[in-house]
């Protein structure tokens, strides 16, 4: 895990238990990690604060990590978004590519490929 320290996260996930285990793992790796429990109170904390990248659960009640990220887009049109589903279709996961969504990763998500996805997009960044 190369993660450079430093490097802001926003982690958007409404279950507790996911939103704790990655929060661990990022800060393991690195990463300076803020966290919400919803799509509204991540916008909010963005609106706040500058972060390099932003990670979201897609299936959330209220808004989506979709819709976040199309947010997120419309904020901080630089930060990557990194989204996280339990839904593997492909067609989902094409179509939010092109929805502001720099990776997609499926769940369970494991602790490596996470925090290689958010290497790999902090390096897209960095051109």
């Amino acid at each position: 895990m190369n993660s450079e320290s430093g490097v802001r996260v926003l982690l958007v996930e409404d279950d507790d238990d996911n939103r704790e285990l990655m929060s661990e793992v990022l800060q393991a790796a690195g990463y300076e990690v803020m966290t919400a429990s919803g799509g509204a109170e991540g916008l909010r904390k963005l609106s706040e604060t500058s972060v390099d990248v932003v990670v979201t659960d897609v299936g959330m009640p209220g808004m989506g990590g979709l819709e976040v990220a199309r947010a997120v887009k419309e904020i901080a049109p630089t930060v990557p978004v990194v989204i996280v589903t339990g839904y593997a279709e492909r067609e989902d996961i094409a179509s939010a590519r092109g929805r502001g969504v720099d990776a997609v990763l499926v769940k369970p998500i494991d602790p490596d490929s996470l925090t290689a996805a958010l290497d790999e997009v902090m390096k897209g960044r960095r051109r």
